[in-house]
């Protein structure tokens, strides 16, 4: 009350100067001065001023801090420089202030951005809402806790999430709201074409990170060249040539503002969670899969059971219909069932394929793609019951006759091929012992041949045929 009482006792004194007692004759009104920030302080460095009549939803306390005010971006600004109207003292409240009045270029940089269509809205941002009321903040000390005041949600994401981690251990490089949005006074809704996060744009603004090597490097990002893979794969091409919105991108696999790493296991990438992310878009295949032998392997936790993302890759997911990615997943089948990789190689199907050529009998073409089911399984296209109808599909008219043959059948393994094991056993004796005979045969007969010719090389009359 001190102050208020000294700010008054100098207006009085103000007054006196202008209007001096005694004088008879009216004076003609001389233009008031602006109070400085002092004069202000003198009421509202008050911590216990308050409005008058308190409303909901209103900041009922009227008192503002010398200390924050000469921390802030306006500290040089004098009051009156936003509360134009201001006179001291007054009764009636003031008009909002109009950051405009010097921020005219950011009326313009507003445009129709998302922050700028909300304006007449309840609860709508406005300037104060990021940069503060007296103690405006820099923009290059503006951080996050700017948008938290709005986007409390999403801001606790962030957070927890990989780019979130990296900011709080310092890392300067790490993503931030802006990154991705773009800056404040023209962030746009996601929906809006313009937009950074416009489905058909957002690999663009991933690029600005994930296309460096370097940075990738600096930061032991595993792949280096993600954007690359991206943009060459189905979902890339879909996205960038056909501008598919239905196609997968980044925040599609990965999540918007909840990004972790893939070895998290509550991330969407971590490989128990990939079936459920693909899936999102693969719904059918996502059913096929959950009822493959792979899919159960994997719902129970088994660690080796292959997902989406064993098979397909992570980035570079190219067409299936495709003679090379045919080719390769007959290798990556067999990264798992090595022994079934050898005895298929050794097949007349095996063996053609190594060749390079895709119209034989591959992995998927016998026991399907994302349907795998166990031998045992009746509905398995490989069980006895089905077995006639998959060769039928590449050898019309096949009979059970036919299907007996046997694609992985080994001849090593006596106990289960024991026809097998004693024919290779046959062929093999045969062979060796054919080329071991007539090897001896020709071992012995090089030294005969060479002292025969030898002999009628020194008979008169020069060499003769051989006996």
């Amino acid at each position: 009350m001190a102050r208020l009482l000294t700010g008054l006792a100098a207006l009085l004194l103000l007054g006196s100067a202008v209007w001096p007692a005694g004088s008879a004759e009216a004076q003609p009104k001389a233009a008031e001065p602006k109070p400085s920030s002092q004069d202000c302080l003198a009421c509202h460095g008050d911590k216990d001023l308050k409005r008058g009549a308190p409303k909901p939803g209103r900041r009922d306390s009227l008192f503002a801090d010398e200390a924050v005010l000469k921390a802030s971006a306006h500290a040089r600004l004098e009051c009156v420089a936003c509360h134009r109207t201001a006179t001291a003292p007054h009764d009636s409240p003031l008009p909002p202030v109009q950051c405009a009045g010097c921020h005219d270029k950011v009326r313009a940089e507003l445009g129709g951005g998302v922050h700028a269509s909300a304006r007449g809205q309840a609860g709508a941002p406005a300037c104060a809402s990021c940069h503060g009321t007296h103690d405006v903040r820099r923009v290059a000390t503006m951080t996050i806790d700017a948008c938290a005041s709005c986007h409390a949600k999403q801001v606790q994401v962030y957070r927890d999430s990989v780019h979130g981690r990296s900011r709080q251990r310092g890392d300067t490089e790490a993503a931030t709201c802006r990154s991705c949005h773009g800056a404040a006074h023209d962030v746009l809704a996601k929906s809006d074409s313009r937009s950074p996060t416009y489905h058909l744009n957002l690999h663009r603004t991933y690029a600005q990170c994930h296309a460096d090597p370097a940075l990738a490097q600096r930061h032991n990002i595993p792949i280096a060249n993600v954007y690359q893979l991206y943009m060459d794969s189905i979902h890339g091409r879909a996205v960038t040539k056909s501008g598919l919105l239905v196609a997968a991108n980044c925040s599609d696999c990965h999540g918007s503002h909840e990004i972790r790493p893939h070895t998290d296991p509550s991330s969407r990438v971590f490989p128990a969670n990939v079936p459920k992310t693909c899936g999102a878009c693969h719904a059918g295949v996502l059913a096929e899969y959950a009822e493959s032998v792979h899919g159960k392997a994997a719902a129970k936790g088994v660690s080796m059971a292959p997902v989406c993302t064993d098979c397909h890759s992570a980035h570079q997911i190219r067409r299936v219909e495709g003679a090379p990615w045919q080719l390769d997943v007959i290798r990556e089948c067999g990264s798992c069932h090595e022994e079934s990789l050898r005895t298929y190689r050794d097949t007349f199907h095996g063996k053609v394929t190594t060749l390079g050529l895709a119209r034989v009998a591959k992995c998927a073409d016998c026991h399907g793609a994302h349907t795998v089911r166990a031998l045992a399984d009746p509905a398995s296209s490989v069980s006895r019951a089905n077995v006639v109808a998959t060769c039928a599909k590449c050898h019309p008219g096949a009979t059970a006759r036919f299907a007996e043959f046997q694609p992985h059948a080994d001849h090593s393994n006596k106990a289960r091929y024991p026809i097998l094991y004693y024919s290779y056993f046959l062929m093999i004796s045969l062979l060796v012992g054919t080329f071991a005979f007539f090897g001896l045969h020709t071992l012995l007969w090089l030294p005969r041949s060479l002292v025969e010719r030898l002999r009628r090389k020194r008979a008169p009359g020069g060499e003769g045929p051989l006996p």
